[in-house]
């Protein structure tokens, strides 16, 4: 039941987020394009987490219950202007967690959170 809630908690983050529109760059590079995706999740207060979900290659969602941290995964994705990632976190008890999405080598949105859980996304412009 907790990871239900904890998993209800990040899909509304994500959706909250999502509706907001912000341009992290001026890239105006054309679409489609392939591109890498690394996501990140660190901590220096636990070694696991109860759920991590992230945006995959088809752009739905992926959960990993119960992941050892850190947490690190790599895809490639074919992406569009305006595409979405998104990269979100539970824990049992407030931590310190750490989220990273990297798009090639580049950090394109990172943050640290203090609580049981959090989400990042990065929209491509």
């Amino acid at each position: 039941m907790k990871q239900l809630k904890i998993s209800l908690l990040i899909a509304f983050i994500t959706f909250v987020a999502a509706s907001c529109k912000k341009s992290d760059s001026g890239n105006s590079n054309s679409y489609p394009k392939q591109v890498s995706i690394t996501y990140k999740v660190t901590s220096t207060t636990i070694n696991s987490a109860a759920l991590i979900q992230y945006k995959n290659e088809s752009g739905g969602n992926t959960d990993v219950p119960n992941p050892a941290l850190p947490y690190s995964k790599t895809i490639t994705r074919t992406v569009n202007k305006n595409d979405v990632l998104s990269l979100g976190y539970g824990t049992h008890t407030a931590q310190t967690v750490k989220l990273e999405i990297i798009v090639g080598n580049n950090t394109v949105k990172s943050q640290e959170f203090p609580s049981t859980a959090g989400a990042i996304i990065y929209t491509f412009q």
